[in-house]
């Protein structure tokens, strides 16, 4: 266990930072913007995962960290709210993005924190959810805008169930500490990186 809490230790730290820095060098420095919030949370997150107080332990030994689904169930949608309203310049249709964000995340917190076969049945709701996210982006505007965000949620989102199924919560092919570092790579990709992408849009 101790490899992965390092993991997290260095991703609660790289989080705290870009917080602030959002928080200082934001476009609505004293409106607390999105790209904040989005860092805030996950550095709670990463907190909460180096404490180790919510896992499980998967059929085949390896430790899960559930409560990363949960966090992601309230930074998700905040960067689905920046892909809405900068590619289209309109949030109308936000809360159908929003459920389908919540839905997905929420049975991604259930199928990592059932580890009986049954955890199938929440990745493949957890699936068609997901899906619906993705052609309601597809179907968005095309515009110099969407090009540029919309691959953070075709790729970088998609990477996030490959990893999820190698991981103990899948088929166990990677062990904990490759998956807390792969999960790592991954927020650092579509959270901070798209954070900076998107303070330059707005």
């Amino acid at each position: 266990m101790a490899s992965e809490i390092i993991v997290f230790q260095i991703g609660a730290m790289i989080f705290a930072a870009s917080s602030v820095v959002f928080l200082v060098g934001g476009t609505k420095k004293l409106n607390f913007d999105t790209e904040f919030f989005i860092s805030f949370i996950t550095s709670m997150s990463y907190v909460v995962m180096s404490l180790a107080i919510a896992t499980t332990v998967a059929l085949g030994g390896g430790t899960i960290y559930w409560s990363r689904w949960l966090f992601y169930m309230a930074a998700c949608p905040l960067l689905m709210y920046d892909v809405v309203r900068i590619s289209t310049g309109s949030t109308r249709e936000y809360p159908v993005f929003a459920l389908l964000t919540c839905l997905t995340m929420f049975n991604g917190f259930l199928a990592s924190f059932v580890v009986s076969s049954s955890r199938w049945i929440f990745f493949l709701f957890g699936s068609a959810a997901f899906i619906g996210l993705l052609y309601m982006v597809s179907r968005g505007q095309k515009n110099r805008a969407s090009k540029t965000l919309k691959p953070f949620v075709y790729i970088g989102w998609s990477l996030f169930p490959v990893v999820f199924l190698l991981a103990p919560t899948g088929f166990g092919i990677f062990d904990a500490p490759v998956t807390a570092f792969l999960y790592l790579l991954l927020d650092l990709v579509t959270k901070l990186w798209f954070g900076i992408i998107t303070i330059r849009m707005k």
